[in-house]
């Protein structure tokens, strides 16, 4: 009777201490109830405190998936706004901005001025051209006349055959033969515009002694770059010595017509400004206009 007593007494207790509610059972029943575990409350907590239980691994491939897509969708924007809007624009200019063909002069110049050249369209050329000239350039300021062709959509110099075919100018052939191909066509400003031709002889002596023969035509051949030139006489040249550069002027009444000389006994000259050959011959010697890309 004491035992059942001493048993009914302990199963009492037991009940008793189950029956006492503690967070603990509120927590095991209400995760049961909601099927989640310890592990799950603890990481929502986590987020709260900005904390993370996601493998960094796993985010980090995440993100560099999100990279790749991002890099992908910017290549096709470039590619389509290349092929879509780009590239029409250039093939619509007329001229592709191609000017590898171009060649460089050796001198460098303030500023440029572009004329086009087409065969059938000499008017029109010798227009541009007489335009160009008169161009008004600051005082002391060298301009580039680049004389282009157009072909295939790309721009090429013109060479100094090319060039004066357009002017329907004469040079003589043997003087033609000693100059390299490409040249020149400046504007010089100083109380107004004085034109300057440049080329490069082959061979100073040779081309000397025909310039010396060419000087009875030099003013008519040359009247479309010069066109005051005419006036002058035939036997109207002179040797001067200016800036330590022997030259050939043609002067009436004090004032100069046309004038040449050579630079290195390289290049040839020409143009109707003492102060024009001055500043060319300025630019020739000076690193700064010194061009070192020029071609020829």
């Amino acid at each position: 009777m004491a035992e059942e007593n001493l048993t009914t007494n302990e199963e009492n207790n037991d009940n008793a201490i189950k029956g006492i509610r503690t967070f603990e059972d509120d927590i095991a029943n209400y995760t049961k109830e909601k099927n989640f575990s310890i592990l799950d409350i603890a990481a929502e907590e986590a987020k709260v405190h900005g904390l993370s239980f996601e493998n960094p691994e796993e985010k980090k491939n995440f993100d560099f998936r999100k990279i790749i897509l991002f890099l992908l969708i910017a290549l096709f924007v470039a590619a389509g706004g290349y092929f879509g809007v780009i590239k029409p624009l250039l093939k619509r200019s007329n001229v592709a901005n191609n000017f590898s063909r171009i060649t460089e002069g050796p001198v460098l110049t303030d500023s440029k001025i572009e004329i086009i050249a087409s065969q059938d369209k000499k008017e029109v050329f010798s227009r541009d051209l007489e335009s160009a000239l008169a161009s008004e350039e600051a005082e002391g300021n060298l301009a580039e006349i680049s004389v282009v062709k157009i072909t295939n959509e790309q721009k090429t110099s013109l060479t100094k055959d090319e060039f004066f075919s357009m002017l329907r100018a004469q040079m003589p052939q043997s003087l033609q033969d000693y100059l390299e191909k490409d040249f020149m066509l400046l504007s010089f400003g100083r109380n107004g515009n004085y034109p300057v031709l440049i080329f490069k002889s082959k061979s100073y002596a040779y081309v000397f002694s025909e310039m010396l023969k060419w000087e009875k035509s030099l003013a008519d051949d040359l009247e479309a770059v010069f066109p005051k030139a005419g006036l002058i006489g035939n036997d109207s040249f002179a040797d001067k010595y200016i800036q330590n550069h022997d030259a050939r002027v043609a002067e009436k009444d004090g004032e100069i017509d046309l004038i040449y000389s050579f630079v290195d006994r390289k290049y040839l000259i020409i143009t109707n400004s003492q102060e024009a050959l001055v500043e060319t011959f300025r630019r020739f010697s000076s690193i700064q206009y010194a061009n070192p890309r020029a071609g020829w």
